[in-house]
C-alpha cells in the first residue's frame, strides 16, 4: 500500500497594507487625511454650492444688476434694481401719484438722505422711488389735506389747454364741421390718453396738423381697410396721403379740391 503524502497547503504573498497618504498644510506641514474638514457631498459639488462659488455667483449677480441701471448724475439720488434690499427706515412709494413722489423725492434730498430710484429687472422701466418712512407719512397727510384744492386747480388747468386747442384748430381749420371740431378735442387732446394731443416733445401748432390728418386718416379714407386687407402701415399711409391733403386744404378754406371721402363714412 503507497504511503499517504500530506498535501501542502499553498503559499500566499501577504498583502502590502496601504499608507494613509498625509495631508500637507499651507505651513507645509503633513496632517492625517482624516483630520481635515468634512467630506462635502458630490451633490454640493455638483451644484456649485460651495460657499466661495455661491459668493462669486452673489457678486456677478450684483455686477450684471448694476449694468443695467444708467448712473445717476444726482448725488442725493441713486438709481438700484428691485430685487435689492429695502433701506433700513425706508418705503417703497409706487409710481402714478405725481404730487406724493414730487414732494416725497424733494423732502427726502432736503433732509440731506438719498433718494432710491428702483427700476425692474430688465433696468428699462421705473417703479418707484424709496424714501424715509416718516417723510412718506408727513406727504400723504399733506395730499389728502390739499386734494380738493388741486383737483380745482387741475380741472381749471385742463380747461384752458382745451380751449387754447379749440382756438388752434379753429385758426388753422376755419371750414372744419363744429362736429369734427368737438371730436378731435375729445380724442386727440384726452387726458392720459397718450396720443399726439398730449405729447410735450413737439409745438401745439404740430399737435394741431397732426391731430388732424389723424383723424382725416382713418375718418375720410380707405387707411384702416387698407391694414386690415394686409397692406403695410408706411405703404397704407403713402396711399390715403393724397386725400389728407385734400381734406385739409378743404377746411383750412384753400384752392378747392376734388374730395374722395373713405369707404368709412364720416362723422360730420
Amino acid at each position: 500500500m503507497a504511503p499517504t503524502t500530506e498535501s501542502k497547503a499553498r503559499k500566499r504573498k501577504p498583502r502590502p497594507r496601504k499608507r494613509k497618504r498625509g495631508v500637507r498644510t499651507r505651513e507645509g506641514q503633513a496632517r492625517p487625511a482624516d483630520a481635515g474638514s468634512p467630506v462635502q457631498p458630490l451633490v454640493e459639488i455638483l451644484n456649485g454650492t460651495t460657499k466661495r462659488a455661491t459668493k462669486r455667483r452673489k457678486a456677478k449677480a450684483k455686477r450684471a444688476w448694476a449694468a443695467l441701471v444708467p448712473d445717476s448724475a444726482d448725488p442725493l439720488e441713486r438709481n438700484i434694481v428691485e430685487h435689492l434690499p429695502m433701506p433700513a427706515g425706508y418705503v417703497l412709494v409706487p409710481k402714478g401719484n405725481v404730487y406724493i413722489t414730487r414732494h416725497c423725492r424733494s423732502r427726502t434730498k432736503k433732509s440731506g438722505r438719498i433718494v432710491y430710484v428702483v427700476y425692474n429687472c430688465t433696468g428699462k422701466r421705473t417703479l418707484g422711488i424709496r424714501v424715509p418712512e416718516e417723510i412718506h407719512k408727513k406727504v400723504l397727510e399733506s395730499a389728502a389735506e390739499t386734494e380738493e384744492s388741486r383737483a380745482s386747480a387741475v380741472q381749471a388747468r385742463d380747461a384752458k389747454d382745451l380751449l387754447k386747442h379749440r382756438e388752434l384748430l379753429l385758426k388753422e381749420y376755419p371750414l372744419m364741421p363744429k362736429k369734427t371740431l368737438k371730436l378731435i378735442l375729445e380724442h386727440a387732446f384726452l387726458k392720459g390718453s397718450g396720443r399726439v394731443g398730449r405729447t410735450g416733445m413737439i409745438t401745439d401748432e404740430q399737435k394741431t396738423h397732426l391731430a388732424v390728418e389723424a383723424h382725416i386718416r382713418h375718418v375720410h379714407t380707405p387707411y384702416d381697410k387698407l391694414l386690415d386687407d394686409g397692406v403695410g402701415r408706411k405703404n397704407a399711409r403713402e396711399q390715403v396721403w393724397s386725400i389728407i391733403q385734400d381734406v385739409e386744404r378743404a377746411w383750412q378754406g384753400c384752392e378747392k379740391a376734388e374730395i374722395k371721402l373713405a369707404l368709412r363714412p364720416a362723422q360730420d
